[in-house]
């Protein structure tokens, strides 16, 4: 029989922490990224051509992380 040790309640607390505040930060970054769209107002090419893919593939890992963070 192999008995597999749980973390300490201190531990799994600061796991969820951990999850919690990297949510919260990419979703700061995706904020700051949308008033950098604001601020370019279509006149940077670079950042038209590559701003929405970035804010795709943002929103896509904000979604995979919160889903990850649930299960902490």
């Amino acid at each position: 029989m192999i008995l597999i040790k749980m973390s300490s309640r201190s531990s799994r607390n600061k796991i969820r922490f951990q999850g919690k505040s990297a949510l919260f930060d990419l979703k700061a970054a995706q904020t700051h990224l949308v008033q950098l769209g604001a601020l370019a107002d279509d006149r940077s090419p670079y950042i038209d051509d590559n701003l929405p893919t970035i804010m795709v593939t943002l929103e896509s890992v904000i979604t995979v992380l919160d889903q990850f963070t649930e299960g902490l």
